[in-house]
């Protein structure tokens, strides 16, 4: 019986271990531009705090700590899927051990029509200075995305073989996949409006150096194999778009140039906030892609492909991609195309509960395919004004239901360190979970 990985179905599989967060989610805020500033006030009549009145307490309202400028270097990063077991991705990635039938069979329980694999990577260094009344910010930045959708029969053709499906096609719908790779620069201004100076408008433009691009989308796909395994037929509609980088380079060499921007609102009361976020709207123009398209039915008889991806397991491999297609007949061309990026939209809201506690909740949506809307809540626990507890629960995005937990400490007024965890389920519960990753940040106010 001919064996075939192909690239249709492994790259809705593709999976690495990776880092990303957006702008205000990080832990560290909440000692400083979220920092719960309410206090206990004995004599309401003897203070200069603003005060609070709720119905069974009054509390005073310290004032921000002023800052002219601030420096951070981040690293943030979790990985996630629908479908996929912390157990198997532990043995297919980190430790390269044997996937038994078992472990398999868990992940096929599991699986639904369609299927979710999503993990993105996003390192910078960043500053920001106050001038005029404007914030000026500017920083580098780096990021490696995956996004993609698959069908169960997707996982079955790679991890058993197409032998089970001799006689049959095996359904490959849904077949997405997106994987971007680049670099930017980028510089942003933000200013404080409004009467009482409590609204604050930002945005950042960014210049882009492409790095990798590996796409594939398709409509009614399918694979059938030959009863006696003589042939394999691929039916339907696909793209398979991808630039050469057959070594897959964390740093690719430049394949293109584009342009990103970010931008941000907040309205703040005097113990809450709600705030808008719109990263990564921008695009990039790729250079020398090569592509190819199919529409109609492909049969493949020729030498046996045993794998289409590189030796890390995640990426394409250009020379036995380029076998493939060719002994199925298509032709391939190469061009210059423009994609936009996978964008996110962020809403986040948090209240001052009392001194201690702070509530906040927040919708995520990226315009990806595979992306639904992730929805969290986050309690921020204050042991002392510079050391905050933030445990976190979630729902949706690339998985299903996640445990997280922050931590953020101050040593001075100035040095703040922080991370996020998403570890639990990992190692508490690795056969009923998906999602792990974590975040860490050095700050430094000035």
């Amino acid at each position: 019986m001919r064996k075939l990985s192909s690239v249709i179905v492994i790259i809705a599989c593709s999976i690495v271990n990776v880092f990303a967060q957006v702008d205000f989610d990080r832990p560290e805020a909440f000692l400083f531009e979220r920092k719960n500033r309410l206090v206990k006030v004995f004599d309401s009549l003897n203070t200069d705090l603003e005060l609070i009145k709720t119905k069974h307490k009054t509390f005073g309202v310290e004032k921000e700590d002023s800052y002219k400028g601030y420096f951070s270097v981040t690293g943030s990063g979790y990985i996630n899927s629908t479908g996929l077991t912390n157990s198997f991705l532990k043995s297919y990635l980190y430790t390269k051990s044997f996937i038994d039938d078992d472990l398999k069979q868990q992940q096929v329980d599991r699986f639904k029509k369609s299927n979710a694999f999503g993990a993105d990577i996003k390192v910078g260094i960043y500053g920001q200075y106050l001038i005029k009344n404007i914030r000026v910010e500017a920083g580098l930045a780096y990021r490696d995305f995956y996004s993609s959708q698959f069908s169960s029969d997707a996982f079955k053709l790679i991890f058993y073989g197409n032998a089970m499906f001799a006689g049959q096609s095996a359904n490959l719908n849904p077949m997405y996949m997106n994987n971007v790779n680049y670099q930017s620069l980028y510089m942003g201004l933000k200013k404080t409006v409004g009467k009482k100076q409590n609204i604050q408008l930002g945005a950042r433009l960014g210049v882009l150096r492409g790095g990798r691009l590996q796409k594939i989308k398709s409509n009614n796909l399918s694979l059938f194999t030959a009863a006696d395994g003589s042939y394999l037929r691929l039916n339907g509609k696909f793209d398979v778009t991808y630039t050469d980088d057959s070594l897959y380079s964390a740093v690719p060499r430049m394949n293109g140039l584009g342009l990103s921007t970010d931008y941000f609102f907040s309205i703040k009361a005097a113990r809450s906030e709600l705030a808008i976020e719109l990263l990564d709207v921008g695009f990039i123009h790729w250079n020398d892609v090569v592509s190819y398209s199919g529409d109609g039915s492909y049969t493949y008889n020729g030498l046996q492909v045993d794998n289409i991806l590189s030796g890390n397991g995640v990426s394409l491999d250009p020379i036995n991609l380029q076998t493939l297609f060719k002994n199925m007949g298509l032709n391939k061309t190469v061009q210059d195309v423009t994609y936009w990026l996978p964008s996110t939209l962020h809403l986040s809201y948090y209240r001052h509960l009392s001194p201690k506690i702070t509530l906040t909740g927040g919708v995520r949506q990226q315009f990806v395919h595979g992306y639904k809307p992730n929805v969290y809540g986050k309690l921020a626990y204050y042991m002392n004004k510079k050391f905050v507890l933030i445990p976190m629960l979630s729902y949706g995005g690339f998985g299903r239901a996640d445990v997280q937990l922050g931590i953020a400490k101050s040593f001075s007024n100035h040095l703040l360190i922080s991370t996020n965890l998403l570890w639990f389920e990992y190692f508490a519960m690795p056969n009923k979970s998906s999602g792990h990753g974590m975040s860490v940040a050095l700050s430094y106010y000035f």
